[in-house]
């Protein structure tokens, strides 16, 4: 600005020279203007993607709360899937919309039955049929966040499969998005190498050959080769990230105001007896021959008085009907199982066990009020203590026994054999357990009552 003054006083002189100022103000006004424009802009722009994070943080505390498990979990997949995307040569994009659906693509589990998601065992034809609309209630949530970047299509496909076998919508091949693809192996490899409520942990080298197993079947190839030739590296990667703890949420604490709820109590909350399948899977003699074993049960039992007596005759006649190599019946006291009775193999072992309700499979049972078929015996607390003594056992039964108030006691059964229960065995032992409740339930109080009148 100087020198353009010089000049022109130089040529034109002084007077002239000063009408270029009002100009030059006017441009230097305006550039600035435009600075702080742009600067504004910029804060805003990082006020918004603070809030996608922090709406981010949020969500999946959502998930967290559902189910305990996933922390962990969900920061893994996020490492593997982000080392994966800078392999894959991902553009900003893809790779934002990958780390958001990396926390949040399970979010649609919150619409899903909480007995369903915490189940110790194989889903039913019906349960899994609810747990197949988290993709699509998931994509639906996030749409109402309006991510800058593609979080919906990955969350929606997360369980679509290579060949076309997934869900929700059977897509295959490149039709699924990148990102899906990547988050799809990744979750699974960590999911085998980490505990579910069904089964434990796999080794991670035994977790990684199932992933490669289903190459081209469920999984894209291309992410299968990155992931098995740098599976080792990513793990130590995602180990050596310290876990960002959630805040503790309130779901354990009692809330001393609030009488009653604005529609009143219910006059009754009996216990929900346990789903029955449509089918018994059963030829129309065995089912002949079940209901006179089940009336003769009913009748010699209608005249035992102890608890005991009725669990030990109750072996002996269901091992016709139902064989099995262990048996056990868990009676709730103070929340927690405590085996009543025990018989067959790992005898010293199943007497040990103390299981709160709500943990491993009679504890699900006896709080869902719902039978499980075919379900995992290690993952009853304290069953794996010793795993060379359980390893035998492949399959449990187990079936809620309900009285009047609720349930008495939990029924499981166990079998060297994996998957060896049938429909129609369960079908038998629910029968039985209807049968039963009432009379164990008498006994049970009628032992309770001779306690308090011997004291």
């Amino acid at each position: 600005m100087a020198g353009l003054v010089h000049f022109l006083n130089a040529h034109i002189g002084w007077q002239s020279s000063l009408l270029v100022l009002p100009p030059i103000y006017l441009m230097y006004r305006s550039y600035r203007l435009y600075l702080g424009k742009l600067e504004t802009e910029k804060l805003h722009a990082e006020k918004v993607s603070s809030l996608h994070l922090r709406t981010i943080e949020a969500l999946a505390l959502a998930i967290e709360a559902k189910d305990e498990t996933t922390g962990e979990h969900l920061q893994r997949v996020r490492v593997y899937a982000m080392e994966l995307a800078k392999e894959l040569g991902l553009s900003e994009d893809e790779t934002e919309a990958l780390r958001a659906a990396s926390v949040l693509h399970d979010i649609g589990k919150l619409a899903v039955p909480e007995h369903i998601i915490s189940k110790p065992g194989k889903l039913t034809p019906e349960e899994f049929e609810k747990m197949k609309i988290h993709p699509i209630v998931g994509a639906e949530i996030l749409e109402q966040v309006d991510f800058p970047y593609p979080v919906v299509p990955i969350v929606r496909a997360h369980h679509e499969k290579w060949d076309g076998s997934g869900y929700p919508y059977g897509l295959s091949g490149d039709a699924i998005p990148i990102g899906a693809r990547i988050l799809a192996a990744v979750d699974c490899l960590d999911a085998l190498a980490s505990d579910r409520q069904y089964r434990k942990a796999l080794p991670l080298d035994e977790a990684m050959a199932k992933v490669v197993a289903d190459s081209g079947k469920s999984f894209d190839p291309k992410v299968v080769a990155i992931l098995r030739r740098r599976y080792i590296e990513l793990e130590k990667l995602a180990t050596e990230q310290p876990l960002q703890a959630p805040p503790k949420l309130s779901t354990d604490i009692k809330v001393e105001r609030g009488s009653a709820p604005a529609a009143g109590f219910a006059e009754s909350a009996g216990a929900v007896i346990s789903e029955k399948p449509a089918d018994a899977a059963t030829t129309a003699s065995s089912a002949r021959r079940e209901s006179r074993e089940i009336i003769e049960l009913s009748r010699t039992l209608g005249r035992a008085l102890r608890a005991e007596d009725i669990f030990c005759l109750m072996s002996i006649r269901l091992k016709r009907l139902v064989p099995y190599d262990s048996m056990a019946v868990y009676c709730p006291s103070d929340d927690v199982l405590v085996p009543a009775f025990v018989s067959g193999e790992n005898f010293r072992l199943f007497s040990s066990l103390r299981i709160p309700l709500g943990e491993g499979l009679s504890g699900w049972v006896a709080q869902n009020h719902k039978a499980i078929l075919n379900g995992n015996p290690t993952v009853e607390p304290g069953y794996l203590n010793d795993p060379t003594m359980y390893s035998t056992l492949r399959a449990a039964l187990a079936v809620p026994i309900e009285g009047e108030t609720g349930v008495v006691a939990v029924l499981a059964l166990y079998r060297a054999g994996q998957d060896t229960f049938m429909d129609g065995d369960l079908h038998t032992i629910e029968t039985i357990a209807a049968e039963l409740g009432p009379v164990i339930e008498k006994a049970q109080n009628g032992k309770a009552a001779h306690a308090v009148a011997t004291r």
